[in-house]
């Protein structure tokens, strides 16, 4: 008798278990390609490239205090003024996927190379 009443209890936590649940964040703290237009799949996540085209998602929080953290490292920049302040280079050269807000600071000493190098931002003004 205590199976019968036991019965439909079974039965709903046997469908409970298999639906599918939502995640929630899903993309974040995944590995992600940094050529993809939105590589973390969530608008809360950005893609933190560790390699040439992998990168990791991370939240945006974490991306802001990364950001932040930028003046610490003396090859990285954001333009060519922190090359020139932090005395790695003279020139930023950007990365070639525009989902990667910063670039490496190189030594250029010809003006020809640094108009070819030129930042997109610069070439628009």
């Amino acid at each position: 008798m205590a199976f019968v009443r036991l019965a439909p209890f079974a039965l709903f936590f046997l469908a409970t278990s298999l639906l599918s649940m939502k995640r929630i964040e899903a993309g974040c703290l995944d590995f992600c390609l940094t050529i993809d237009t939105q590589p973390c799949g969530s608008s809360v996540c950005s893609c933190v490239p560790v390699a040439v085209i992998a990168g990791i998602c991370l939240p945006d929080i974490a991306v802001e205090s990364i950001a932040k953290r930028l003046d610490e490292y003396p090859q990285l920049c954001v333009s060519h003024h922190d090359c020139v302040k932090k005395g790695s280079g003279n020139f930023c050269t950007r990365s070639l996927y525009p989902n990667v807000p910063f670039g490496w600071c190189s030594h250029s000493n010809t003006e020809p190379l640094k108009g070819f190098l030129a930042m997109p931002e610069a070439i628009d003004k």
